[in-house]
């Protein structure tokens, strides 16, 4: 089921960090080195698999963090992006919790 505009709202409010950019939700943080940036986006890959949904990542500047989630079938954002926005918040409050959000 799609989520309205408002309802997309209220879970980003409940998601800190994240921000619309378009059609995607998007988060960007700066961490320690690369090695921990690397260690970050591993543990993201494999919780989105238990979500069905595959973030577009990107690692620049050495230790940035870019995440991108979208609906890959252009349907709009449904509870399945918002319940994978909550785990890579999880991932970063029990694994890197100085990562500093952009």
């Amino acid at each position: 089921m799609t989520l309205s505009d408002a309802e997309v709202d209220r879970a980003l409010a409940a998601h800190r960090g994240w921000r619309r950019e378009g059609m995607a939700l998007v988060r960007e943080l700066t961490l320690r080195d690369f090695d921990e940036a690397m260690r970050f986006l591993e543990r993201v890959a494999e919780a989105a698999v238990d979500y069905g949904r595959r973030p577009d990542m990107c690692i620049s500047e050495y230790n940035r963090v870019r995440l991108a989630v979208a609906n890959l079938h252009h349907a709009g954002f449904t509870l399945a992006e918002m319940r994978l926005l909550g785990k890579v918040n999880a991932i970063l409050d029990e694994h890197h919790p100085d990562a500093i959000s952009h």
